[in-house]
């Protein structure tokens, strides 16, 4: 009987089957009977133990936060047999009476924080009498490595914080953490260190800054407050206040508006302050007949479409050139020649100035200037805007234009890290090197706004009150309404007021900037509220030596604005 072709099939396959298997345990004997192959073993590589995190310094070398050992003092609440008696042992050295001890310890279970850091002069005296009482066990001092700032309060939301693990929350803390708090060094080295930050900040310009805006909450006692110092020649942010502010040593304290940084974060309708950079805009652009004197009768009158636009002034001003213009800060006038000029050129030169920009000066945050396109403005925008409303910027955009307005016409970007080292070689892996962003006004241009200025600071002026004796100041002052969100109004909002100055004003050193946000009182104007600090603060200058005052005195007078 023949073999069906199913059969043959089924044995072809059973013998190369079989074939195959013999083959594998042929080979799996061989591998055995040879040995066990090597095995590859991995080791972590070494690391150093210890980050040290970098120091933070100013300009001339003064520590702003530095990392620090100190001793803590906690109980053990669940050995302790008598509270009364270790608190009465312990007050002297935590600076503590004994009834604060046993309330602090009440709000614990196990383990009772009485004292975060005590004076290190105190540890060994503490230990010594714990020892002899047989407390060892029922309270410890425990030393522990945190972030000191010697400053306090003086450009808090500048420097920012650390959290309890050292790491950067906020401020240059957080935005160089990368430099202050590398990883651990592969090898041999016990520690590694963290890069020192420099920042461009000049601590005693700082104090100044700060001291004015104390003077000004306690007297008038406004939501908030900005005060800025720029190097008029490099960009480098010299001074840089915010108010109300906090200590950094004792953050627990703290609220949120305290840790806002108003002079880079707030935007804000800037008022007549804005009159600078409009003004040297239609300048330059050149459309406007500017050399044809604007009478102002104390209000402006224009079309806006179907309807007619008034814009008042504070007073009647007379015949009004470009330079008393920004003296007396007439709103009529620049609404004159903001109109007389093409809106989409006024728009690009803004542009230039920075005033639809963001600035990285290495803090986390990077506000970023508005003002709408010109495809969408209403037949009022260009004059309102001209004058300092209808657009957003913050005091860093500001100070920042201000550097255009310097003889050669040039934008010099600002900035806050002067350098960064190692602090075992001193290599620097950062230095600040001075740039242009931009060429933007002719020197013609920008001579015809500091003269403006420098009449504003004299007789008759809206800045005479921040006018200094022996010193050539330029100032342009400003109250702006600001709008209020929720009425769609200007008439129901609050007042921003501040005065902008450049010193000296022939070829400026210095752009100083102070802003108070709805202070209160009867006669609130930048000429009454900022501009008195921007003149305190060039006469600390001139005290510093960083400024010198020559023998020419400044005519007094009266102003508003």
């Amino acid at each position: 009987m023949a073999t069906s072709p199913n059969h043959t099939y089924i044995k072809f396959f059973t013998v190369l089957i079989s074939l195959i298997l013999g083959i594998f345990f042929i080979r799996l004997a061989f591998l055995m009977l040879s040995g066990q192959p090597q095995t590859k073993t991995y080791h972590n590589p070494e690391v150093a133990e210890n980050v040290v995190r970098g120091t933070i310094y100013d300009r001339n070398g003064r520590i702003l936060a530095i990392e620090r050992p100190y001793w803590g003092v906690y109980l053990h609440l669940n050995k302790i047999e008598d509270l009364t008696q270790v608190s009465e042992i312990i007050a002297p050295f935590v600076e503590m009476s004994p009834s604060e001890i046993q309330q602090k310890a009440s709000n614990y279970t196990t383990y009772a924080q009485i004292k975060k850091a005590i004076d290190d002069r105190q540890v060994e005296p503490l230990r010594s009498i714990l020892q002899e009482h047989g407390l060892q066990n029922q309270v410890n001092v425990e030393k522990r490595i945190g972030r000191t700032y010697p400053a306090k309060f003086h450009a808090s939301q500048t420097i920012g914080f650390t959290n309890v693990d050292m790491e950067g929350i906020e401020g240059i803390e957080l935005s160089q953490e990368e430099f202050l708090n590398p990883y651990p060094e592969i090898g041999n080295r016990n520690t590694t260190y963290g890069e020192d930050v420099i920042l461009t900040l000049d601590i005693d310009i700082q104090y100044a800054l700060d001291v004015q805006l104390q003077q000004i909450a306690d007297e008038f006692n406004p939501d908030y407050a900005m005060a800025l110092v720029l190097d008029a020649q490099n960009g480098d942010i010299l001074g840089m206040s915010s108010y109300p502010w906090y200590d950094i040593n004792a953050l627990g304290h703290s609220e949120e508006e305290q840790r806002r940084n108003n002079a880079v974060n707030l935007l804000y309708e800037p008022g007549s302050v804005f009159k600078l950079f409009s003004m040297a805009s239609i300048l330059q652009i050149g459309e406007a007949q500017t050399e044809e004197p604007f009478l102002c009768d104390g209000s402006y009158t224009f079309h806006a479409g179907s309807s007619n636009v008034t814009i008042n002034c504070t007073s009647p001003h007379g015949e009004v050139d470009v330079e008393t213009m920004l003296a007396k800060s007439c709103n009529g006038a620049i609404s004159h020649w903001a109109l007389q000029t093409d809106p989409i050129s006024f728009y690009t030169m803004l542009e230039q100035m920075g005033f639809t920009n963001s600035y990285d000066i290495s803090l986390p945050s990077k506000a970023k200037a508005y003002i709408a396109n010109p495809s969408q403005w209403s037949g009022r925008t260009l004059p309102t805007i001209a004058f300092g409303q209808e657009l957003l910027v913050s005091a860093l955009h500001l100070c920042t234009a201000a550097t255009a307005l310097s003889p050669r016409g040039e934008l010099i970007a600002p900035h806050l890290i002067l350098s960064r080292s190692s602090p075992v070689s001193g290599e620097k892996s950062y230095q600040r090197e001075r740039m242009v962003i931009s060429q933007v006004l002719e020197p013609s241009v920008t001579e015809r706004i500091r003269e403006g200025m420098y009449r504003a600071s004299l007789s008759g002026g809206t800045g005479i009150q921040a006018s200094v004796e022996g010193v050539a100041l330029g100032v342009k002052t400003g109250t702006a309404q600001l709008f209020n969100e929720e009425t769609k109004s200007y008439e129901d909002g609050t007042i921003l007021v501040s005065t902008l100055g450049m010193v000296p004003i022939d070829n400026p050193q210095y752009i100083l900037y102070v802003a108070a946000g709805n202070p209160k009182g009867a006669s609130l104007y930048g000429s009454n509220v900022a501009a008195p600090a921007v003149g305190a603060i060039v006469r600390t200058l001139i005290s510093q030596g960083k400024l010198i005052a020559s023998d020419t005195p400044i005519l007094q007078g009266d102003g508003k604005n």
